[in-house]
């Protein structure tokens, strides 16, 4: 690629880059995979909070009506044993998504990209004969004798059952098409009204202002400590050494701690300028219409017969 003209000199280039170093693939610092990985999550919030607006089948209900209903799917969703219908109603989850005009590959992979890190970890010993006996499935190691330590057996042969791998599944499919519904509730419903409609169901205040603030101000703090790394780096010709960065480091940590306390004394007195009086007020006003019934309806419907099919 033609260098800019500017970046000459006299009509010669100052600077022409190896080539072989196109292809090189540079690996950023801890700090920076970091502090990137917190710009993603901003942006990924941002970008969330678009869905809320956009004119989809749950988009359109009424926050209160929208929270009890995935309520109640989550709760049916906990007592279910059977696993096709579990992964049944997750293709439900999927169906409601692509209703409200949700990203289905960014909707699939916001849940199952958490999964394996979390739920795969508890899940996966589980399908062990050591810790559910069973129906060997595969075997994968054999030691040739049993041992015995008191209550607790080690079989001869290590290996993973039937029996464990459908408790595996059903704990998968549980937690993913519940943090599915989750999901939904909160990419379908503005901030403000979410707060507002669990504040309507007799959540108490304190928790809910308490959320509020926390994942506002995780955001304005994480962006403040990428603009204080890139304003250091910028001004940075060479590393220094250890001792030095974390003196550094130290020093922002208090900064940051100084400012985050200042930014609360400042959000406070704002809040109280304008007539704070320990609710927080949103002018949305909230109607039952009677898709609003009709999506109660449906949840409790399916919910009963996921609670019965599970007794």
């Amino acid at each position: 690629m033609a260098l800019p003209s500017w970046f000459r000199v006299n009509g010669e280039m100052a600077y022409e880059p190896a080539p072989e170093l196109a292809k090189k693939k540079i690996r950023l610092h801890f700090l920076d995979r970091t502090l990137k990985a917190t710009a993603g999550l901003i942006e990924e919030f941002i970008f969330s909070e678009a869905y809320s607006q956009k004119p989809g089948m749950l988009q359109g209900l009424d926050p209160r009506a929208k929270l009890l209903g995935v309520l109640l799917l989550v709760v049916g969703t906990s007592l279910i044993h059977s696993i096709p219908m579990i992964y049944g109603l997750y293709g439900v989850t999927l169906f409601l998504a692509f209703l409200s005009r949700i990203d289905l590959p960014f909707f699939i992979k916001r849940v199952w990209l958490v999964l394996p890190l979390f739920v795969g970890i508890l899940a996966l010993p589980a399908t062990l004969n050591i810790f559910t006996p069973g129906d060997p499935v595969w075997r994968i190691y054999s030691i040739g004798k049993a041992y015995h330590l008191g209550p607790y057996s080690l079989p001869p042969e290590i290996a993973m059952t039937e029996q464990g791998i459908s408790a595996a599944l059903v704990l998968v499919g549980r937690v993913a098409t519940s943090m599915s519904f989750i999901l939904l509730l909160t990419l379908t419903t503005p901030w403000a009204d979410l707060l507002k409609a669990l504040r309507l169901v007799r959540i108490p205040q304190i928790y809910v202002q308490t959320l509020g603030m926390a994942l506002r101000y995780l955001m304005l703090l994480s962006q403040l400590v990428r603009e204080m790394h890139i304003a250091k780096k910028s001004r940075t010709i060479r590393p220094e050494k250890t001792k030095a960065e974390q003196r550094w480091i130290a020093g922002q940590v208090g900064t940051l701690f100084k400012r985050s306390m200042q930014f609360g004394f400042e959000v406070h007195r704002a809040m109280v300028a304008r007539g704070y009086q320990g609710e927080v007020r949103i002018l949305n006003v909230f109607h039952l219409q009677k898709k609003d019934y009709v999506w109660m309806i449906f949840c409790a419907t399916l919910s009963g017969l996921l609670i019965y099919s599970g007794r």
